[in-house]
């Protein structure tokens, strides 16, 4: 999914992405935490807005983990979550710039 949306031309490296997967039939395999934490350090520049993942209660740990893959890859701007308007206030609140 991380390479289908980075390759949309309607998409820009800023947007925000909301994942929503919650009525998704997901099973995990042992490798789709490091392939999708790849995907996003391979597609990084596509990438410069905040990804939310929101996941029904039974994937949340799941969600977490693949999140920490993320960043362990360098990839600090994704975030989990299993409630819609939590991940949607988190996509809003873009770090300030410093002061100058």
């Amino acid at each position: 999914v991380v390479d289908r949306v980075a390759d949309d031309p309607r998409f820009r490296s800023d947007y925000a992405v909301l994942y929503d997967i919650r009525g998704a039939r997901y099973t995990a395999q042992l490798d789709d935490g490091d392939e999708f934490a790849s995907a996003l350090r391979r597609r990084e520049a596509e990438f410069q807005g905040r990804f939310a993942l929101v996941v029904p209660q039974s994937l949340h740990v799941l969600a977490r983990l693949f999140c920490a893959l993320a960043k362990a890859a360098g990839v600090d701007r994704m975030g989990c979550f299993t409630d819609m308007e939590q991940a949607l206030a988190w996509c809003r609140d873009l770090p300030k710039p410093p002061a100058a």
